[in-house]
């Protein structure tokens, strides 16, 4: 029951944005952070009463309403949609009208199966950002999505302003909380209290949801649009926000409901994680139909894509394997004629991402290698995104994360319908190396080997390797710590101790004090370079050995002796000289 305790006065105009994330649909995860975003159009924008040339004595109301489900730890743009979210609410706030009053209403945050939890946690009052701020970073995602209660909470919380209600949906799918979210707009619509919906449909698949939310818009007097991604739902969203001012925006609804979309098929399937949640919206579902065989599958039949599915097949007893992610089960199915097949599978499992972060530093990780294991180490999914997506039975598991030479691992554990964010720190610096002839330079191009060791053993041994390169700007992630460069081109040798700490770059320049001889010989059969000091011993050390008549090779700085050995065991030397940076060519005849 609404009542005025006088006319709702059009000047004063405030607007419910709702950010709608019922499911965990893989192409929405590039679209939440640019929507929001989107959102602050209708938060910084002109008010109703501006455009009709009349000046505001206050700002406006507004509501945000944010889904806290349990999809929303799925991924949009590489990170969790929560994470992403938070984001962008941040980037509102630093440019809010602090004239402009705000609310943020969220649902879903404290109950995983409760479709009444939906709480205005910062009601419509002067603008507080860090209030604001600290309710939406307190935020776990866990619970469902009752479209109909909020867009109710929503008009409640603001019928004390007595002013026109603009609701903003934003949505991707069905309302299954409430049997007929357009039903109960329909309702706000009559209660007299200005209320309209636009409604905006998010990559929606499934025609039946689509047919849905394209009433809500109908019903209400709202406009209806489609968004297929990042880009499109932001130019939705700005068509949404200017209807909200009474520009005329052409609805992409049909002026009269759809026929359902689903006459005429006799087999639907939805999959839910656990008992009593809502059914999942993904194109990750696959359902591989099989002709039961006995206890066993028989002969495939077809494979349909995307949940929820609809479809036709011929009566008979089958098996149903439901592929989802990382996941597997199978269920029966017997489709008898003239009467319609329903599947609704629980697949006992839940969802898992992690944002991983590097100690010292900013930011995710990136270029890493997320690895699943069960309680017997079992490698159960592996995935190589900066924010990994796993759907996994209920039970216990081990996530490790490597980047380059640094690891770290966690044991978690599942639960049916529950959706977790295991959070990860890694101890990762990265290490950059090049090298030079000479000290300032050339550098060193090609045919070098990059080894990065321990540092040397209290006994004087060398110290263990731990990564080895081939490029002339070589690159390692290393555990913070100190390390040992050794570079090797040619016969020449450099090394470089140096520190690397977790989160920033490092860099170090090798300088090999080395140059290049090249020597010929024809005829030679073998050539061999020594160092021009003997030892005590009155021997020279050898310190390369070729098989070819000619020979180029990296020296390091200092003087050297070139021996050629013929055919017939005759000898020739003849002594040169290395400086560093410098090519010297050396030939030696036959005698």
């Amino acid at each position: 029951m609404f009542r005025h305790a006088v006319p709702p006065q059009p000047s004063l105009l405030p607007i419910v944005c709702i950010i709608e994330d019922r499911s965990v649909i893989k192409v929405f995860r590039r679209s939440f952070v640019a929507g929001l975003l989107s959102l602050g159009l209708a938060l910084l924008s002109p008010h109703g009463a501006q455009a009709q040339g009349q000046a505001q004595a206050q700002g406006a109301d507004t509501i945000l309403v944010l889904d806290a489900s349990g999809s929303m730890w799925g991924l949009v743009d590489g990170q969790s949609k929560i994470s992403a979210a938070r984001q962008a609410v941040d980037a509102i706030l630093s440019k809010w009208n602090p004239a402009d009053r705000l609310g943020v209403m969220v649902y879903g945050h404290r109950s995983k199966g409760d479709c009444k939890d939906i709480e205005l946690m910062v009601p419509v009052s002067k603008f507080d950002a860090a209030k604001v701020k600290a309710a939406i970073d307190g935020i776990n995602p866990k619970g469902k999505t009752p479209i109909s209660d909020s867009l109710r909470a929503a008009a409640e919380a603001l019928h004390s302003t007595e002013n026109k209600a603009n609701v903003i949906l934003v949505s991707d799918g069905i309302e299954t909380c409430a049997p007929d979210p357009c039903a109960a707009a329909a309702e706000l619509k009559k209660a007299g209290i200005g209320f309209t919906a636009h409604v905006i449909g998010l990559d929606v698949a499934d025609p039946a949801a689509k047919s849905q939310l394209q009433c809500i818009a109908r019903v209400t007097g709202g406009v209806y649009l489609d968004a297929s991604n990042a880009s499109s739902l932001t130019g939705a969203l700005t068509k949404a926000v200017a209807a909200t001012q009474g520009t005329k925006v052409a609805s992409e609804a049909p002026p009269q409901p759809a026929a359902d979309p689903y006459l005429g098929k006799n087999i639907r399937g939805v999959a839910r994680l656990a008992e009593g949640l809502d059914p999942i919206s993904d194109e990750d579902v696959n359902w591989s139909i099989f002709k039961r065989a006995g206890d066993e599958k028989g002969a495939h039949v077809n494979t349909f894509y995307g949940a929820p599915f609809a479809d036709n097949i011929a009566p008979g007893d089958y098996i149903v394997e439901v592929t989802y992610r990382q996941l597997k089960r199978e269920f029966p199915l017997k489709v008898e004629k003239g009467k319609q097949a329903a599947l609704d599978v629980i697949l006992d499992a839940g969802y898992v991402t992690s944002e991983g972060a590097v100690a010292g530093g900013a930011g995710k990780v990136d270029d890493v290698i997320w690895r699943v294991t069960d309680k017997g180490g079992k490698v159960i999914a592996q995935e190589y995104d900066a924010v990994p997506r796993f759907v996994l039975a209920a039970g216990s598991y081990t996530l490790t994360l490597t980047k380059g030479q640094s690891k770290t691992s966690k044991p978690f554990t599942v639960t049916a319908g529950d959706s977790s964010n295991v959070q990860m720190t890694i101890d990762v610096g990265k290490l950059i190396v090049t090298t030079t002839y000479a000290e300032g330079g050339p550098k060193v191009e090609k045919d070098l080997v990059v080894a990065v060791h321990q540092p040397a053993k209290p006994d004087g041994d060398e110290g263990e390797r731990v990564a080895q390169e081939y490029d002339p700007e070589s690159k390692f992630d290393l555990p913070g710590g100190s390390y040992e460069v050794k570079v090797t081109v040619g016969e020449a040798r450099g090394t470089a101790s140096t520190e690397v700490k977790s989160g920033a770059p490092t860099r170090v320049t090798v300088n090999l004090n080395a140059g290049v001889v090249g020597i010929k010989a024809e005829s030679a059969q073998q050539i061999d370079i020594y160092s021009a000091e003997r030892d005590l011993n009155d021997e020279r050390k050898r310190v390369a050995v070729n098989y070819e008549a000619t020979y180029n090779v990296a020296l390091n700085a200092g003087d050297y002796v070139a021996v050629a050995t013929y055919a017939d065991g005759q000898t020739s030397e003849k002594p040169f000289s290395i400086a560093a940076g410098k090519r010297q060519t050396v030939e030696i005849k036959q005698p």
